[in-house]
């Protein structure tokens, strides 16, 4: 199976279990402003290593018009910077990738349910690649917490980041100062590669 036959998959489960629509399910898309960054669908083979980034849950203002609409100006920082620096193929994931409402934690349900899928889609990426160490990047307290807690077997592999919109999103913090603060985690995790 490959990537675009596990999003159908993924979707299917979750269409089916908590009745939502196509638009309540997202994975992290190609974003048409930089070239090159396969995101989602990327193998995650950086290097010796195999690489997966992973953050919460997409927020509901992914599909609708509103401010946090994909992609805006940090994703599109996020991934320059990705390319820049050589992660075209990281992958790119949610650990839960149900929509909600951005800073609304998922139930205890819905992280069962996404705990399953993130097994399968961290398996399916180890398995291709034998011989290559596993990083996988908790993005946030939570997604490493979930990883400790669902997939205990994984956490031993988690290597914690804060979530990279914080540094923009911090009142009176520049641009500039958040795009060298996100340039500096991509940096780190690129030489845990090597």
């Amino acid at each position: 199976m490959d990537l675009i036959e596990f999003k159908k998959k993924l979707t299917d489960i979750l269409k089916q279990k908590f009745q939502l629509k196509d638009e309540d399910i997202w994975v992290w898309e190609k974003n048409p402003n930089v070239e090159g960054v396969k995101a989602f669908y990327g193998n995650g083979v950086v290097n010796n290593a195999v690489v997966i980034w992973v953050t919460e849950r997409p927020s509901s203002a992914r599909y609708k018009r509103k401010q946090n609409k994909f992609p805006d100006k940090i994703d599109d920082i996020f991934y320059r910077l990705l390319k820049e620096e050589g992660f075209e193929n990281m992958h790119l994931t949610d650990f839960v990738k149900i929509m909600n409402k951005a800073g609304k934690n998922p139930t205890d349900e819905e992280l069962i349910a996404n705990t399953e899928l993130m097994k399968d889609e961290i398996e399916m990426l180890v398995k291709r690649v034998e011989g290559k160490k596993l990083i996988i990047v908790a993005n946030s307290d939570d997604v490493k917490t979930w990883m400790k807690r669902y997939l205990p077997e994984y956490s031993p592999y988690v290597a914690y980041k804060k979530f990279f919109k914080w540094y923009f999103q911090r009142s009176g913090l520049k641009w500039d100062v958040g795009k060298e603060r996100l340039r500096q985690d991509i940096k780190d995790i690129y030489n845990m590669t090597k």
